[in-house]
């Protein structure tokens, strides 16, 4: 009878745990949907009632054991955890004012450590259900630019769905839609290689060509290159056979796939901001969109791509101008402050900025240097653990996590996307940490030293 007893209550403490994943999945579906119906509700329960998720998760993952499976991992969320509230309760008697929790709890007490407490390394439905998420919107985004270009936009996707200048924006920016798309596409081609009949897998890579698209029309040329280099390290591993000849006709392959995306996607920009000024020349009422120089308006400061390689479009200005912000308010370092941008915009003569424009500037100007500390160990995992797959696994899926986790973290180089309590971003944030945890416990497997059972 005991027996019986311990298998119903770890069998109901594994539905717990799905259920809590599916919650987060439910959650973020309806912060994709267009127009927010329901912001106010839906901002409440991302900023405190993930709280809740997060503890339930934990209650029931220790009621089936898995806790001490991720025992590692759940020491690095709760230390990041504390300190969350630690320099919240801070924040909040210094500047009276503090990011509320449930975003940030819910990513370290959930996200992260699911892989390990839930035992899902090899069903991997917690992860195949975000991926499949995220693929899902890129390719839902890239018919809302379908839409746009052919000028049959909705009216209730007009306030989502808009010309940045000639740079397509959902989302709030282009770079944040850019970098969905990235991952977007990368997670479908994934989905795609880890079908073994043809028949299937070539109508599901075909999945992935719309979202390329439409990320060429954003102009995030960072992400765009990322995005071309993710798809020869795609293809690479897709070809890659034993023997040095093999071997290089997969780099030659590779090299050859990057080379034409980014060229197709910089001829698709090319040629939509030709057709939109255009249109702006012609146009005889309403906004003129041109400026004196003849080019369309609102293009978020960008200049030419060899101009702004230079500064990375003026992000070095931005990291130098946190340095001095850095020194001249020393006490960031122990404890941070919430007030990022109102710090850093006065040694940044160009004009305010929002953010530190770096995951990693941005946590140790929002939580000190431990927070700091927090997101490089969580760095140097995910870099020792995409080494070690990419290595030694043999699996195209899983190789495909890996390289799209590499492609967030470059993009994460340039935004502040990652180990971050701003809840504009926490997708990325939910997202990167679940395939964390997956990749941690895979890199064990290959390791030898652990291997999941069901």
């Amino acid at each position: 009878m005991r027996v019986i007893n311990r298998d119903r209550l770890q069998s109901a403490a594994r539905a717990v745990q799905y259920l809590c994943l599916l919650a987060v999945l439910c959650v973020e579906i309806l912060y994709f949907l267009p127009g927010h119906p329901a912001d106010n509700l839906l901002y409440t329960f991302l900023e405190w009632r993930l709280v809740d998720v997060s503890i339930l998760f934990l209650a029931a993952s220790l009621c089936c054991g898995g806790l001490r499976r991720g025992r590692r991992q759940l020491l690095l969320a709760l230390l990041t955890v504390i300190w969350f509230y630690v320099v919240r309760s801070l924040h909040l008697q210094l500047e009276q004012t503090a990011k509320t929790p449930g975003v940030f709890v819910c990513g370290y007490a959930l996200c992260f450590l699911f892989a390990a407490a839930a035992g899902d390394g090899e069903r991997q439905w917690g992860l195949k259900g975000m991926a499949a998420l995220f693929s899902a919107v890129s390719i839902v985004f890239s018919l809302y630019a379908a839409l746009l270009v052919l000028d049959r936009l909705p009216d209730f996707l007009a306030d989502d769905v808009y010309w940045d200048g000639a740079r397509l924006g959902i989302l709030s920016h282009p770079n944040i839609c850019a970098t969905l798309l990235m991952v977007g596409s990368g997670l479908s081609a994934g989905f795609a290689l880890s079908v073994k009949q043809w028949r299937l897998r070539i109508p599901l890579l075909l999945l992935a060509v719309p979202p390329l698209w439409a990320l060429s029309l954003t102009n995030s040329r960072t992400m765009v290159i990322l995005a071309c280099v993710q798809f020869g390290a795609i293809t690479f591993f897709a070809l890659k056979k034993p023997g040095w000849k093999r071997t290089a006709a997969a780099v030659l392959a590779a090299i050859l796939v990057t080379v034409s995306l980014f060229a197709v996607s910089r001829t698709i920009f090319a040629g939509n901001k030709a057709r939109l000024t255009e249109q702006a020349r012609q146009q005889t009422t309403g906004e003129v969109r041109l400026n004196d120089q003849g080019t369309l308006k609102t293009e978020n400061g960008q200049g030419s791509m060899s101009n702004d390689l230079r500064t990375l479009n003026g992000r070095t200005e931005i990291w130098a101008a946190a340095a001095e912000g850095l020194r001249a308010n020393p006490r960031i370092l122990l404890i941070g402050t919430e007030k990022v941008g109102e710090t850093i915009s006065p040694y940044w003569q160009r004009m305010d900025t929002l953010h530190a424009h770096n995951s990693w500037v941005e946590a140790l100007y929002q939580l000190g240097l431990p927070g700091l500390v927090s997101a490089l160990v969580l760095t140097v995992l995910a870099l020792w653990n995409a080494a070690v797959l990419l290595r030694r696994n043999n699996d195209l899926w899983k190789s495909c996590v890996a390289v799209v986790m590499l492609g967030l973290l470059g993009c994460a180089f340039l935004e502040p996307y990652l180990f971050t309590v701003n809840i504009k971003y926490h997708f990325f944030d939910f997202l990167f940490l679940l395939c964390l945890g997956y990749m941690n416990q895979w890199r064990i497997g290959e390791r030898g030293r652990y291997e999941f059972t069901e």
